[in-house]
């Protein structure tokens, strides 16, 4: 999102409104053309105008340009951050040929990315913008699934094979998604699928996501571990119409420019139904009810002038499932049925040559059910947002941005919960929630990037919250400061303060402390990284302190006085050689903490000490893809049962436990294989040549390796059973796209 944000403020030199001219008006033509990098790669975001004319415009994710200008004479100029500036003349003539413009690398004086820690992902002119949505298609093994194709990043140490973000041993509810500069809130499928287990929204919808897993910006509060910040397509010139289908569903989408460089539409529609692929290959779980899910996004996009924008976006998503599921010893159908809507409205204006501003506003309602044995619950959920942003560019080698933001979430939950985490059976007590909170979270955050002096760059920042369960203001300082040693060596440390308020499911008035304090950690981390031609190198250590984690009181029921940790270093390397590109990312995690019932600080239950995966993609020819990905992970934490006592009155046998996740799951592996083929449909009947097209063949887990989900026990637990995971059964899946 920076990046963009940063690039906008480059359009003022030739965006703003020309001044009337005296005499007679040439002719408008149409100049049209393509912006690309040394090696020929499109050049997004680039600034192309004709300075004396101020006519200009921005280029399109493929780098794709157009804009009129009299007829005659003139001399083009194109720039973007990270490259030269280029000037081309040229002679404007009604029918002319297309105009290629190629840029030149140049250093970065100040951007997010100079001196940002844990945003691993790809080099180069996208730099921070850890995947593109052609990476998300290609990664074997991701489903075109942007939160599976994340898990082959380092940082993200996920205890299982759901989609989930568990970033640096923190739970998924650590990490801040966000869309559009808005946040968005339970953006899975199947969330009760230990965190959810795909995207609740079509890759299509995405142009980049930013990730970073620590150290990032003041711009990110009210979250303790991880940023993805999603940025979606703005195709203001392109007319496309697309549809597919693989043995788990289908879907559509289009982008429509109604006004050319003026106004679009962006619309996609997903069905989920795998119950073709569970016939073919089995399934780890016995379905009452086969799942289900759908989503729909539609973006509208309005260009008024040259150097503002307006986009707003709804995004909506459900899903339900009936299955046979196992808690400790109990067995029982698992049901669960929930719905997504998101609305959200940006506006971005570039004022003068200097001041970009963007206002962000959201509303997004969630409604989940669900049940098992007696109990249930219902969860209703309404999200506010508001936030104002704005970058000035000081100077070559100096950058201030600041804003003012407003959170808001009400939270109704109610239903049946267990008042006996051993006893689950039928008849078993139950306390009944009826929780009724909101939480408010004001703030603003203000941030300087500055050349300290010669190779040193630094970001200084602050942002201060009032987290509005307790009343208490919060101030989080922020830095980070980045050391360019030589050409393509950079050092980096970062540091700063984080907080994250209480979850509605620990203030309710009853079972609950409605006055809980907000969630703290502090975060350590230095880094490496070697950047040079195709070859990305980085190295990375962190250390986060946690504090005021959430642990059962007897007199409040909840209290914030856990503690705990996470370190460990993160390892990446990507590079390519001809037609060969891959890399490989490592973790290891050292993490414990204190909360809820544990006795003193203990192996986290996200813990994975460590992970690791191996992506390759070898293109045979331009039209045929090869790829693989193979990832292995040491087992999470867990707590045995170590035998069982009777009971009478309840007639059934009670687990003895151990200390809290005092034992390990089995360690996973899991290798992916992909072929992809590139095609074009010629022109049949009335339907159009077709635009490149695609058929890919995916094998899944094509080892056959039965990785372990979880545990669950006999009625006396005498024995003990193993739970497959998602993605255990070996899986060849067949899919095709096909776009106009």
């Amino acid at each position: 999102m920076f990046r963009a944000l940063a690039l906008l403020v480059l359009v003022a030199l030739g965006a703003t409104p020309a001044a009337a001219a005296l005499g007679p008006v040439p002719a408008l033509v149409r100049v049209r053309g393509i912006v690309v990098d040394g090696k020929g790669a499109p050049v997004e975001f680039a600034t192309v105008n004709v300075p004396e004319l101020r006519r200009g415009a921005s280029t399109a994710a493929d780098g794709s340009f157009a804009f009129e200008v009299p007829a005659g004479p003139c001399t083009i100029e194109a720039m973007g951050l990270g490259y030269r500036k280029t000037r081309l003349a040229f002679e404007a003539r009604t029918g002319g040929d297309a105009l290629r413009i190629v840029l030149a690398d140049e250093p970065v004086p100040i951007s997010e990315v100079t001196v940002a820690t844990s945003t691993f992902g790809k080099a180069g002119g996208s730099e921070g913008a850890v995947l593109n949505r052609m990476d998300v298609y290609t990664t074997p093994g991701g489903a075109a699934d942007v939160f599976q194709s994340l898990r082959a990043l380092p940082g993200i140490n996920a205890p299982n094979e759901g989609a989930a973000l568990y970033v640096r041993g923190g739970d998924p509810s650590e990490t801040l998604i966000r869309l559009d500069g808005a946040e968005l809130g339970h953006p899975y499928h199947y969330e009760g699928a230990s965190g959810g287990l795909f995207a609740g929204f079509d890759t299509y919808l995405m142009k980049s996501a930013f990730f970073s897993s620590g150290g990032f910006g003041a711009k990110y509060g009210g979250v303790l571990s991880g940023v993805l910040d999603v940025e979606t397509q703005d195709p203001l010139t392109e007319r496309s119409v697309s549809i597919g289908a693989n043995l788990a569903g289908v879907n559509a989408a289009t982008s429509w420019a109604f006004v050319p460089e003026k106004f679009s539409v962006l619309a996609t529609g997903s069905l989920g139904r795998p119950q073709l692929l569970f016939d073919l290959y089995g399934s780890p779980n016995e379905f009452e009810s086969m799942p289900a899910s759908e989503h729909g996004a539609v973006k509208a996009l309005w260009r008024p002038s040259p150097t503002s924008k307006i986009a707003a976006t709804y995004v909506g998503a459900s899903d339900h499932t009936a299955v046979v599921a196992d808690r400790l010893n109990v067995t029982d159908v698992y049901r669960a049925e929930t719905g997504n809507d998101f609305v959200g409205l940006r506006a971005q204006k570039l004022v003068g040559d200097r001041l970009s501003l963007t206002a962000v506003g959201s509303l997004q309602r969630y409604r989940s059910h669900w049940s098992f044995s007696v109990f249930g619950g219902v969860r209703d959920e309404d999200n506010t947002l508001a936030q104002v942003d704005a970058v000035w560019s000081a100077a070559e080698a100096h950058e201030l941005s600041f804003g003012l933001q407003y959170r808001g979430r009400a939270t109704v939950i109610t239903g049946p919960g267990a008042a006996d985490s051993t006893d689950l059976g039928a008849d078993a007590p139950t306390r009944l929630y009826a929780t009724d909170a909101r939480v408010d979270l004001p703030g603003a955050y203000v941030e300087d990037k500055f050349r300290v002096l010669g190779p040193v760059y630094a970001t200084l920042g602050a942002r201060v919250d009032r987290v509005s369960t307790n009343g208490e203001w919060i101030v989080d300082p922020r830095g980070a400061l980045a050391w360019k040693i030589k050409d393509g060596h950079t050092v980096r440390i970062a540091g700063g303060g984080y907080h994250q308020p209480p979850d509605a499911a620990y203030l309710d008035p009853t079972y609950g402390n409605p006055a809980l304090p907000a969630s703290a950690a502090t975060h350590w981390i230095a880094g490496y990284e070697w950047l040079e031609g195709d070859v990305n190198l980085r190295v990375e250590g962190y250390h986060k302190e946690y504090r005021d984690l959430i642990v059962q009181d007897e007199a409040t029921f909840y209290a914030a006085g856990g503690t705990g940790y996470a370190r460990g270093v993160d390892f990446f390397l990507r590079g390519s050689h001809r037609m060969l590109t891959g890399w490989v990312s490592y973790g290891y995690l050292d993490t414990k903490r204190r909360e809820f019932d544990d006795p003193r600080e203990v192996p986290a239950s996200y813990g994975v000490a460590h992970s690791l995966t191996l992506v390759g993609q070898y293109r045979v020819t331009p039209q045929w893809m090869l790829g693989a990905k193979f990832s292995a992970a040491s087992g999470r934490p867990y707590t045995p049962v170590t035998g069982a006592t009777y009971d009478a009155e309840r007639d059934l046998w009670r687990p003895i436990e151990a200390e809290n996740n005092s034992g390990l799951m089995p360690a996973q592996h899991r290798l992916d294989l992909r072929v992809t083929h590139l095609f074009s449909i010629g022109k049949i009947a009335r339907l159009p040549e077709s635009s490149v097209c695609v058929a890919y063949m995916e094998g899944i887990n094509v080892l056959g390796i039965r990785n372990t989900l979880a545990y669950h026990y006999s009625d006396d637990y005498s024995e003990r059973y193993t739970e497959d995971s998602y993605f255990s059964r070996r899986m060849l899946v067949f899919g095709a796209g096909l776009a106009w």
